[in-house]
Formats: structure tokens, C-alpha cells, sequence
């Protein structure tokens, strides 16, 4: 079985030719996108914290965020211009998905979770990118990639048999990205596919303490189809190939996995912005005392000011370290230029230090609050909740991609993972 059933048509990203004459490939075009559509999200986080225990409590988002989401277009932000989205790069989607994770996590994990796999599906072949996105720019989409599923070749495509779990935004999603292993002739080839969500069935499984609104429930294929133009090598993505053929749309040159890992850290350096608001809204409009001692107000206690500053601190650093690599992420695509392993392993790093850095700042907060953090009236407890589960992601943490960046330091470039 060759490339073909895999939808594989060749054509180089990296080789492509970026139009310029496009607002949306220019770096000043995709400022004021960006300023546009995460003042779009400023609006939608009273909404979202008002919802957040409700959202916690029922386990999914209610149909009234989502409408609001939708009248906003977020959903469309990274859907492409052809098909009346907004085509926006890696940097404009960190700003608005933070955004919302200052609202509620689960609500941000859920849009992180269909923004970023709406940029995966349109790197699939034309075919596909219309029966996705054609008439409903604001597609949405649920992720799972586990390859935990069994497929065999069929006349045209492939029978897929199997299950995923951790299926984020299957509750609300229209189609899924879901991985397994598919036959070329005598071997298997890790892939990718698009799978409408009426073909999947959904089992109850999604019972932790954290991140409890996004549904993360597992999904079921029995013996479904999938035809071929709706599965992609996971190793032709990861090459920066695509069967697509528009060739002038920058944003889907992104290095697809340091975009695919980056996008993950989005709700939780949302979470940690809420964690510094809430902290700082108590204790300025009910200030209190500190237990023990003789402050009446512990804004003036200059240890309370210590940590309320290192909290901020080091919030802001993980930010400018994720944003900064959004931005070289994106430079280098409007440049037609891949990052280098190096700092490609070097990213992975960053990105484990900025989520200790802020488990780190909620932890000094929760210090600021005191016990009071813990009661269930406080919200600053759920969000505390969603942070230690959502920053603990395989894909953010930081001890393997320690080893990474340390062996690249002096040239050792012995794989130690496949999604550098």
C-alpha cells in the first residue's frame, strides 16, 4: 500500500512561498488581529467566571458559553480564511485562550483543545479541509492522540476499531482528531485522522478533581469508515509537509510540533492570571488580618507584599517565555524557515519551567489567602485545582525535556522523544 491511501500527495511547507500582499501573512496584520480578537475575549471572562462552578459541577460547558464563544467567532480563529475564519497565528491564539483561562479553565481547556486541532485539520488535503470547514467556519473540534486503536485497509480508506480516552470537548464537537496505527503494506504507519463525531460513541469516564468541566470522557469507534483522504501520516505532518495546495496561508507552515506542544499551555497561564486577579481583588475590597499577629490589614504587612510581588513576577515570566516562543514560531513560518533542534528542544524546556514557575505563583497566593483559600465558596480553589491538573500535562512537563535541551547543549542529539 503506498502513500496514496494515506492522502499523502506531496508538497513542502517549508518550501512554500509566502503572499504577502495577504493582511493575514504580515506580522502588522496579525497584531491587529490578535489586539481584535483577544479584546473579544476580555468581554467573555465575567461571563465564564460567573459559569465556572456551574460548569464544574454539571462536568461540561452549558450551551449559553458556548453560544457566546460562537458569537464571538474564537472558535474560528485559526479556521482558514477560505472558509471565512480568521487564519490567525500561534501567538494570537496564546492571547486569546489565556484570556479565557482567566475566566474558567475547563472553558479554556475545551477552546485551546478545538482551536489547535482546527489548525491539524487544515493541513489535511483539500477534500477534507471542505467537508470540515465548508459552511461552518466555527467547526469545533475534540482531540485525542493515543494510538490505542486498531485499523485495517478497506476500498478506499480504513476500518477503525478502537478507543481514546481523555477526549477532551467530546460533549460539543462536531468532528475529532484521533490517532492510530494504519497498514502500508507490510508495516504501520502512525497517523492522524478526521472523524465525524456522530460516528463515535462517547463513555462515561471523566471523574478527577480537577478540570472537571471539560469532559475529557473517553470516545469509542466500532468499525467505522474512514476514507483515505481524511488520514495523514503523523510523520508527514511532523516534517512540515502537507497535501494541502493553498501555499500562501503562513500560519499552517508552523512547525507542527512545537505548535501542537505550545498551545497546550495556554489555560494554564490563564489560570495563573486568575489566580492573581481573584487574590488581589479579596484582598483589596475585604482586606483582613493575619491570624496571630497584630496586622489588621495584611497589605501592610511586607512579607504579604513580598509574596503578592513574586507571585506577579513570576507569572509574567512564564508568559514572556511562552510568548516569545509563539513568536519565533510564527516568524519563522511567514520566513519559510524551520526552528533548529536545538531550540526546538530548548522550547520544550521553557515550557516546563514557565508551568512550575506558575504552580509556583499560585502556591504563594494561596499563602497570601490562607486557609480561607480552601473553602468551597472560594473560587480561587477550583482554579488552584485546575492549574496542579492541567500543568502536569505529558506534553508540559519538564523532566524529560530537561534531559532534551541538556543533551543538545553539548551534541548529543540521541532521540529521547519523538516530539521535539
Amino acid at each position: 500500500m503506498g502513500a496514496d491511501r494515506l492522502g499523502v500527495e506531496g508538497g513542502d511547507l517549508a518550501g512554500a512561498t509566502v503572499a504577502a500582499s495577504r493582511p493575514e501573512n504580515t506580522a502588522a496584520g496579525q497584531k491587529a488581529l490578535r489586539e481584535k480578537l483577544t479584546a473579544k475575549a476580555v468581554t467573555l471572562v465575567p461571563l465564564l467566571r460567573a459559569k465556572a462552578a456551574e460548569i464544574e459541577g454539571e462536568g461540561r460547558i452549558p450551551e449559553e458559553v458556548l453560544a457566546a464563544i460562537d458569537a464571538a467567532q474564537l472558535f474560528r480563529l485559526r479556521t482558514p480564511a477560505r472558509f471565512g475564519g480568521f487564519e490567525a497565528d500561534i501567538r494570537a491564539y496564546m492571547d486569546v485562550v489565556t484570556e479565557l483561562g482567566r475566566g474558567c479553565g475547563s472553558t479554556s481547556w475545551v477552546a485551546f483543545i478545538s482551536i489547535a486541532t482546527v489548525w491539524i485539520a487544515a493541513l489535511f488535503p483539500d477534500e477534507a479541509q471542505r467537508e470540515v470547514f465548508a459552511g461552518n467556519p466555527d467547526v469545533r473540534f475534540m482531540g485525542a492522540l493515543g494510538m490505542t486503536a486498531r485499523a485495517r485497509a478497506a476500498d478506499g480508506g480504513f476500518i477503525l476499531d478502537g478507543k481514546w480516552a481523555y477526549a477532551s470537548h467530546c460533549l460539543h464537537a462536531h468532528w475529532a482528531v484521533l490517532s492510530a496505527p494504519l497498514p502500508q503494506g507490510d508495516a504501520v504507519v502512525p497517523s492522524i485522522l478526521l472523524v465525524p463525531m456522530p460516528d463515535l460513541a462517547i463513555e462515561d469516564s471523566w471523574h478527577v478533581v480537577g478540570m472537571r468541566g471539560t469532559g475529557s470522557h473517553t470516545v469509542i469507534a466500532k468499525e467505522i469508515f474512514v476514507p483515505a483522504h481524511r488520514a495523514l501520516p503523523t510523520e508527514t505532518l511532523a516534517q512540515g509537509r502537507s497535501p494541502r495546495t493553498s501555499r500562501d496561508e503562513f500560519v499552517y507552515r508552523e512547525s507542527f510540533v512545537p505548535t501542537a506542544i505550545i498551545a497546550v499551555a495556554a489555560p494554564v497561564l490563564g489560570l495563573a492570571q486568575a489566580a492573581l486577579d481573584l487574590t488581589l481583588d479579596r484582598v483589596n475590597k475585604s482586606p483582613k488580618s493575619i491570624a496571630y499577629s497584630f496586622y489588621n490589614d495584611l497589605r501592610k504587612a511586607p512579607s504579604m507584599q513580598r509574596e503578592l510581588a513574586e507571585a506577579a513576577t513570576l507569572i509574567e515570566t512564564a508568559i514572556l517565555h511562552v510568548r516569545r516562543w509563539c513568536d519565533d514560531i510564527a516568524d519563522a513560518a511567514r520566513a519559510g524557515e524551520e526552528l533548529p533542534f536545538t531550540k526546538r528542544a530548548q522550547m520544550r524546556m521553557d515550557l516546563g519551567y514557565a508551568m512550575a514557575r506558575c504552580r509556583e505563583a499560585v502556591g504563594l497566593l494561596l499563602n497570601v489567602q490562607g486557609a480561607s483559600a480552601f473553602a468551597e465558596s472560594n473560587p480561587i480553589q477550583r482554579v488552584w485545582r485546575d492549574l496542579e491538573m492541567a500543568s502536569r500535562h505529558g506534553l508540559l512537563a519538564g523532566e524529560i525535556p530537561q534531559e532534551i535541551y541538556g543533551r543538545a547543549l553539548v551534541g548529543n542529539f540521541e532521540p529521547l522523544s519523538p516530539l521535539v
